[in-house]
């Protein structure tokens, strides 16, 4: 099987017959079916030990910290728990290349290669093909246990989460208003994104703040505060153990290696450019949430001109989804294309994706590599006021619509939706009633740490 198996949404029906297809789709699954949460018996415990195993122990204590902060840093951290879930909900079975992990905190701001700042989804971890609805599930959710980390009241929510999913309904409708073509070259520059909705002011203002502190995340800035200069006068990582720790130097070599292969994954241009580079140093560095643990590592390069860049090296590990099987032996073998999904996939699903994204194998582990923190930036959800939430929500669920849109199973969704907010409805219970199993959950984690 390739790594990222797309021979379930190739389609040969016209889009007028695909809408048509997924709108008889509600007499198989109706609303009210897709809105009723069904309870499943596992062992939420059993499930998040066996996703340890597959971590550094020593970043472990690190990782139940982030995660032990709120329902919502759980949720983060524990994406295994909701994809084994979702196996048993009513489904409307209409597959489509997904994130996988579609919350809230997953968008973000980066820089295209025509150097523009665009919002995107920014985490394909768990990305790969499923129904579709997995995805906006996941960011219904995530918004009630984000807008319940800032107090926001309960009613306000309620009303914000069927907004979200109209809003992910209209983001549908307004990509199936246009072309193939124009789908595939849709804009996601920031002002482009901003003028969906029409924010106020202040939200707007709030937006400009970000941007231009991600305008100021560039090599330089991320060379300046990763990095220290030797008494032999060479730049070299700075050590903050456990979570930035040199490697050793069989680690440097493999690693030195797999950037070989990594540059016959990115195109011609791009490895013409990293061959005027060289490896001068290699660090262990781990960040996030839901990956923190994983093994990852930041790579600094130094030009024959002198001056610096930075790639971030990230493992590839397979899917929660796959992992929740106890069933190390496939785990092992799926790892090997790993990288090559994660790859795939976040260019199918983002705008325009950072020119140096790559992958390799080392051993029997694989990984994809990208730039590190190239006018990166995400929105610290925890500081938002009520209209900034408001149409932060509502812009992820339209960013998501418009992934989804790549697939050519995506007129389907359109189809099954329509123009009902009796969907809306449906999409709310769902979440609503999830979040009481995300805080159950939440309890057992407690309990166990």
């Amino acid at each position: 099987m390739p790594p990222l198996d797309l021979t379930h949404i190739r389609q040969h029906h016209t889009v007028a017959e695909l809408i048509a297809i997924g709108k008889a789709r509600r007499s198989v699954t109706s609303f009210d079916q897709l809105g009723t949460f069904v309870p499943v018996k596992r062992d939420a415990a059993a499930y998040l030990k066996h996703v340890r195993e597959m971590l550094v122990p020593e970043l472990l204590p690190l990782r139940r910290e982030r995660m032990s902060a709120s329902a919502f840093a759980f949720f983060r951290g524990s994406v295994e728990l909701m994809d084994y879930d979702l196996d048993y909900q009513h489904s409307t079975e209409i597959p489509a290349v997904v994130c996988g992990d579609a919350h809230l905190g997953n968008f973000g701001f980066y820089a295209s290669p025509e150097r523009r700042l665009v919002f995107d989804l920014n985490d394909f971890d768990e990305a790969g093909v499923h129904p579709w609805e997995w995805d906006l599930r996941r960011l219904l959710v995530s918004i009630i246990l984000a807008a319940r980390n800032n107090d926001f009241k309960p009613k306000k929510v309620e009303k914000l989460v069927r907004e979200a999913s109209a809003s992910y309904r209209e983001g549908i409708k307004r990509m199936f208003d246009q072309t193939t073509l124009n789908r595939f070259y849709r804009d996601n520059e920031v002002q482009a994104v901003l003028n969906f909705g029409g924010e106020p002011e202040d939200t707007a203002n709030f937006i400009a703040d970000l941007v231009k502190k991600a305008s100021k995340r560039n090599s330089e800035q991320v060379v300046r505060k990763f990095t220290w200069t030797n008494s032999q006068g060479e730049r070299q990582f700075k050590d903050n153990a456990p979570r930035s720790v040199h490697v050793n130097k069989k680690t440097y070599r493999n690693l030195k290696r797999g950037i070989k292969q990594y540059l016959q994954t990115v195109r011609t241009d791009v490895a013409l450019l990293l061959s005027q580079y060289e490896v001068t140093d290699i660090i262990r560095h781990s960040v996030g949430v839901g990956s923190f643990g994983s093994l990852c590592y930041l790579v600094l390069l130094t030009s024959t001109d002198g001056s610096h860049m930075v790639l971030q090296i990230k493992e590839a590990l397979p899917t929660r989804k796959v992992g929740s099987q106890s069933r190390p032996e496939l785990t092992a073998a799926l790892e090997l294309t790993e990288g090559q999904r994660i790859v795939s996939s976040q260019r199918i699903l983002q705008s325009t994706s950072d020119v140096f994204l790559g992958y390799f194998q080392m051993a029997d582990k694989s990984f994809y590599v990208r730039q590190f923190r190239d006018m990166k930036e995400s929105i610290d959800i925890a500081t938002l006021d009520w209209g900034q939430f408001k149409a932060y929500a509502n812009t992820c669920a339209m960013i998501l619509a418009q992934a989804h849109a790549q697939s050519p199973t995506a007129a389907m969704i359109r189809g099954y939706v329509g123009s009902s907010d009796k969907f809306d409805e449906a999409m709310e219970q769902w979440a609503t009633a999830y979040v009481s199993q995300v805080e159950d959950d939440y309890q057992t984690f407690l309990e166990l740490v």
